[in-house]
């Protein structure tokens, strides 16, 4: 697959039949990435691909980084994901929401990256807030990589990264948001969803999905800033106050198998997870685990 080309804003509209209705506006992205803290990011609209991340990770491989400049960040947006990835390597096809992946620049060493997942949920958190024009429903955050509305998943992220050399990688980061609830989805995963309808009062399934992403966009590279001058540390009382699990029993389970059971009692500076258990305080840092209330 060749690499993702250097432009601003490329639309593809051809097998539109098997596509969602809307579309992004061109001119509207561009004018709102202008305005905002993501001004000068490159960023690629196209009807179908396999991967996003997949794409963006081939790109960031032979990307030109330069100790005078790093690069800017690329953003590829499809309509439809034929070969997307969930955790755990799990299959996922995005095509009743927003799909899309962003790489960032980041002059970090690997071992930086702690709680990058929980601070790349709260920006899109807080872009839906900044759409809002009345008081939006309250955006729950589930540790490590979900957002949720009443306990329904709203997004998930995925985040893979791609080494640049000494002190540097690109972290190419995986966002599947829903804009509306889909019911053969709903049916095909036995549970219920959230979208971003039921959160933005007002919302308009074809011409606010450009307002959307501009404003997560916008979002994570206030927040690149932020984490790569002090890491997670400054975001984490702002993530705690959206934690959907707060102070509630959980049991974390890998492959359906229970590893621990306890209070979730919020993340820490580095975005670990605190789950008080019988034997004391510990700290989960693994992100191959699944976070589930105790009774569910």
């Amino acid at each position: 697959m060749p690499a993702v080309p250097d432009r601003s804003i490329a639309t593809l509209t051809d097998d539109a039949a098997a596509l969602p209705a809307w579309r992004i506006a061109e001119s509207v992205l561009r004018s709102t990435l202008d305005a905002g803290a993501a001004r000068g990011w490159q960023v690629d609209v196209v009807a179908e691909t396999g991967s996003t991340n997949a794409d963006l990770t081939q790109a960031c491989r032979v990307a030109p980084w330069t100790e005078a400049m790093a690069p800017q960040a690329r953003v590829r947006v499809a309509y439809r994901q034929t070969a997307g990835r969930g955790r755990q390597g799990r299959p996922w096809q995005g095509q009743a929401g927003l799909t899309f992946s962003v790489a960032l620049p980041l002059a970090l060493p690997p071992a930086r990256l702690s709680g990058l997942s929980l601070a790349v949920g709260l920006a899109v958190a807080q872009a839906l807030d900044d759409c809002s024009v009345a008081p939006p429903a309250r955006v729950g955050l589930k540790w490590p990589n979900d957002l949720q509305v009443d306990g329904r998943k709203l997004a998930g992220i995925l985040i893979e990264s791609v080494p640049a050399g000494p002190q540097r990688l690109w972290a190419v980061i995986g966002i599947g948001l829903n804009l509306v609830r889909d019911a053969r989805m709903e049916a095909a995963l036995g549970r219920e969803l959230a979208g971003v309808a039921e959160v933005l009062p007002g919302f308009d399934p074809h011409r606010d999905p450009t307002r959307v992403l501009g404003a997560v966009l916008n979002r994570l590279a206030t927040m690149r800033e932020i984490f790569l001058a002090d890491g997670f540390a400054p975001l984490a009382p702002a993530w705690s106050a959206r934690d959907a699990f707060r102070d509630e029993p959980v049991r974390l389970l890998h492959d359906g198998a229970v590893l621990a059971e306890g209070l979730a009692r919020g993340v820490d500076g580095d975005g670990h997870l605190l789950l008080e258990t019988a034997s004391g305080l510990q700290r989960i840092t693994s992100g191959e685990v699944s976070l589930r209330g105790a009774t569910a």
